[in-house]
């Protein structure tokens, strides 16, 4: 079987939406009001030495994604401990996703239709383009990208006459630390989910491609939310914006231009199933990607069918409603994802540094 490579525009793309998945109907920790922007830029720098830190693992180990690093680094039976960890981590937070997606379908769109639907057609749309390769979700995904910030473009055009600039006053009303509470929150969902991406880093073309990928991705991906975040604040009020589960939607609807343009809300959710779509199918494949490294499996594809009909199973039953998907989301989440994202990857880098020192140490030894 040939290896997958994505060119690194494509990389680009599906993290810009994988990024923006969730995040940008549900809208990012929000419990600092009309501060809330501020807690989003802070976590968005705070994310950059992160993404920093993921693309010199490419450096380390070209050609290597996250299950066989930890694998090299830690030994085969810690590491393979480990890899079951994020096989868990990516299977659950692909289960999230299309929870989120099953609520707005059963809360806004198809009230009328059973939750488990609308999540059993995208589960099967992404076990189908998994089975499919990387490839043909980098080419899907490039596409869909485009057309998401098109929509994205004009509908914060249509909504500035909605703006009402007094709801960025008093600005740090509720003080610092609520502000970097939020900023916490923004920071594990949704920029460090990222580290999923590791798990797929052998697409990537070349020793250099990680570093601009993810930067790039990253920053496009936070320049979005930040512009949708405030575009919420500006419309809806901080009061209103806090006790809304998808205040994105709420946002669009109210767009009124002449009493003849109305009604777009639905073009805006598309782009939330787009991205939701792309979301899926990343977890899904790093999730079967992992169990092939750990099983030592030929291939990876063997078992997407069987890991995406758990992933739509899981989904029906990981929240009683619609306020536990919320609290969790904002308030345990922040606290449960971070050693995925941050405490692992740290020891990970660390010691693969030494490891990697020690090697360049041994090979003149060796020569002489």
């Amino acid at each position: 079987m040939s290896k997958e490579i994505i060119p690194a525009g494509q990389s680009i793309s599906i993290i810009i939406l994988f990024i923006i998945g969730s995040s940008l109907f549900m809208g990012v920790a929000g419990q600092s009001g009309n501060s809330s922007w501020i807690a989003l830029l802070l976590a968005i720098m705070l994310a950059v030495p992160l993404m920093l830190m993921y693309a010199r693992f490419h450096v380390l180990f070209p050609g290597k994604d996250l299950y066989d690093m930890l694998i090299l680094v830690f030994g085969s039976l810690f590491g393979r401990i480990l890899s079951c960890l994020y096989i868990w981590y990516s299977l659950h937070l692909g289960a999230l996703v299309l929870r989120n997606f099953g609520e707005f379908s059963a809360t806004v769109a198809l009230t009328e239709t059973p939750m488990i639907a609308p999540m059993l057609c995208i589960g099967l749309l992404c076990i189908w383009v998994v089975k499919a390769g990387l490839e043909v979700l980098g080419r899907s995904a490039k596409f869909l990208m485009l057309f998401s910030i098109i929509v994205i473009i004009i509908v914060q055009i249509l909504s500035i006459p909605r703006f009402d600039y007094r709801h960025l006053k008093p600005l740090l009303d509720n003080g610092w630390p609520v502000v970097l509470s939020d900023m916490m929150g923004s920071f594990t969902f949704p920029f460090a989910e990222i580290v999923i991406f590791l798990g797929a880093f052998t697409v990537l073309p070349n020793k250099g491609s990680a570093k601009r990928v993810l930067l790039s991705g990253m920053l496009i991906a936070g320049w979005i939310i930040l512009a949708v975040s405030v575009r919420n604040l500006l419309v809806l009020g901080p009061d209103i914006l806090s006790s809304l589960y998808f205040p994105s939607y709420v946002a669009v609807s109210r767009i009124n231009i002449g009493d003849f343009l109305t009604r777009i809300e639905g073009s805006s959710a598309i782009v939330f199933v787009t991205a939701s779509f792309v979301k899926v199918s990343l977890c899904l494949y790093v999730t079967c990607n992992g169990i092939a490294k750990v099983f030592k499996l030929k291939s990876y594809r063997s078992v997407v069918l069987q890991m995406g009909l758990i992933m739509v199973y899981f989904s029906k039953f990981i929240y009683k409603d619609i306020m536990e998907m919320q609290y969790f989301a904002y308030h345990i989440y922040k606290i449960y994802a971070l050693p995925f994202q941050v405490v692992i990857p740290v020891l990970l880098w660390i010691c693969a540094e030494i490891t990697v020192k020690k090697g360049k140490q041994k090979q003149p030894t060796t020569q002489q």
